[in-house]
């Protein structure tokens, strides 16, 4: 008897040690990552107020297209909405469903201009942050074809912004950096993106190195510098192209290093990509959402002793850090996950509840951008619209006297880039071709109302002017007509009447 007391506590013991020996080296490698991820505090003010500010730029632009793009006056009405098959979350998660008016939209939009002032003073960031990011999944749940990359970037970054000022340190705390999980998701969403993207440029205009010359050739983002670019020698593309896959491989590792001098040089490196960018592309919020992204990494303070862990300070509310910890994890995972699949066809394999969970939470993650290869048909629209004296003009265009050229600025020719966006994926997905009649009637209605006491429109039709891409040059651009030509009444009309 006294022999099986003593094995079973021999094992028991035996069970300890090697529990708390590994418990042991979790919490150095958790000390180490915490050391390397930390975020600096004056970053994170900068951080927050760039934040506020970015917000109250979006909602505000999106004020300025809420008629067109975001109510039923517009070009994607409630009833079509509700009936979405595109759709990436459901109608009712969004508060824009309350009611189909653009007061209401315009309500919401200055709800979320007003809480992104409170961000950028500091007013109740616990709740104010939160407040904002039900308000963002609203307005990007209200039209999803009027979202692109930069969107979904902004939402994490204010996702894992949230778990920060939900935990963050009092204010009278003399801590000058903070470490903790939500410290390591704000941390690790811009190097996962640049990371996992770039494991994706595999195709051949990677390798070869004329990849930035196709990505230029795309009249829809193409700026002048860029066109200035493609005039150049071949041999500054290749460059160009290779210099962005190394930026983009090398940048986000650099972000990660202990060396306060490497990780500004990665800070730097990425911080002149977008702006290339910038320069060269018309990419919308893109490039600014990155540079954001970038503020917690910047290393204004170093000192070990300063380090103050974030989960030291939970809120009543709950907000456990653990919460963050597990979501790291899940974005991780997921990304490695889409190195061999694509978001659809593992999601067709979750549980619907937990599948739609991710869906709102934007941990689906699949950052694409110019991978395996850019696209190499392009093009641009033309609203054709015939005039009672048989004058034809371009309705998205009206002050171009040749509605079949080339425009100088693709990207000039919309009224914004969500309208740019929304048509693009209009011209995507054919079986919603029932939508361009009220694209044509809303352009006719913004035609008609610049243009009172001129000819009224008797017919129109949309055509997209097709180029492909091809190893020398462009070629010649073949008319494809998305919408046939309809009979439609002179005068005004409302824009969403068919």
């Amino acid at each position: 008897m006294n022999r099986l007391v003593q094995v079973v506590l021999f094992t028991a013991v035996a069970r300890i040690s090697s529990i708390l020996k590994v418990q042991g080296v979790v919490d150095a490698i958790r000390k180490q990552l915490d050391d390397r991820l930390a975020i600096d505090r004056r970053a994170m003010d900068v951080f927050r107020w760039a934040m506020g500010c970015l917000l109250v730029l979006e909602f505000g632009g999106r004020m300025m297209v809420a008629e067109g793009l975001l109510s039923d006056q517009g070009v994607f009405p409630f009833e079509i909405w509700q009936t979405f098959p595109h759709a990436t979350w459901p109608w009712f998660s969004s508060i824009l469903a309350l009611s189909s008016s653009t007061l209401w939209v315009h309500v919401c939009l200055s709800c979320g201009m007003v809480c992104s002032l409170m961000l950028i003073f500091g007013k109740q960031l616990r709740w104010v942050s939160w407040a904002l990011l039900i308000l963002l999944h609203s307005l990007q749940a209200r039209n999803p074809w009027t979202n692109y990359a930069a969107d979904k970037l902004l939402f994490l970054l204010l996702f894992w912004a949230c778990f920060v000022f939900a935990v963050q340190p009092d204010e009278n705390s003399r801590a000058t950096r903070w470490m903790g999980f939500p410290a390591w998701g704000l941390r690790l969403q811009l190097c996962v993106l640049y990371l996992f993207s770039v494991a994706r440029k595999s195709g051949s205009t990677w390798v070869e190195g004329s990849a930035v010359r196709y990505a230029l050739e795309i009249d829809q983002y193409s700026q002048p510098l860029g066109k200035w670019l493609l005039e150049g020698p071949m041999i500054w593309l290749q460059m160009l192209t290779w210099i962005t896959l190394l930026v983009e491989w090398f940048g986000p590792l650099m972000l990660l290093a202990r060396s306060v001098r490497i990780r500004w040089m990665g800070l730097a490196s990425l911080a002149f990509l977008q702006l290339g960018f910038l320069l060269t592309m018309d990419l919308g919020w893109f490039p600014w959402v990155c540079l954001l992204g970038l503020l917690p990494h910047v290393p204004l303070s170093h000192r070990k002793e300063e380090i103050q862990p974030l989960e030291m300070n939970v809120h009543a509310w709950g907000m456990s850090t653990r919460v963050a910890g597990w979501m790291v994890l899940w974005m991780l995972l997921w990304n490695l996950a889409m190195n061999f699949t694509y978001p659809d066809t593992l999601k067709s394999r979750l549980p619907s509840v937990l599948s739609r969970g991710i869906e709102c939470l934007r941990m689906d993650q699949y950052w694409g951008m110019f991978s395996p290869n850019p696209m190499i048909h392009d093009g641009w629209f033309v609203i054709a619209a015939t005039l009672s004296d048989g004058e034809v003009v371009d309705l998205l265009d009206p002050t171009r006297k040749e509605v079949w050229a080339k425009p100088l600025h693709v990207p000039a020719t919309f009224p914004g880039d969500r309208w740019r966006e929304f048509m693009m994926m209009l011209y995507d997905y054919p079986d919603q071709a029932h939508l361009w009649p009220l694209v044509a009637k809303w352009f006719q209605h913004r035609w008609e109302q610049a243009h009172p006491g001129q000819s009224g429109v008797r017919s129109m039709r949309v055509v997209y002017m097709m180029e492909k891409t091809l190893p020398e040059g462009v070629a010649s651009p073949e008319k494809e007509q998305l919408w046939p030509e309809a009979p439609s009444s002179q005068g005004s009309s409302e824009p969403g009447d068919v």
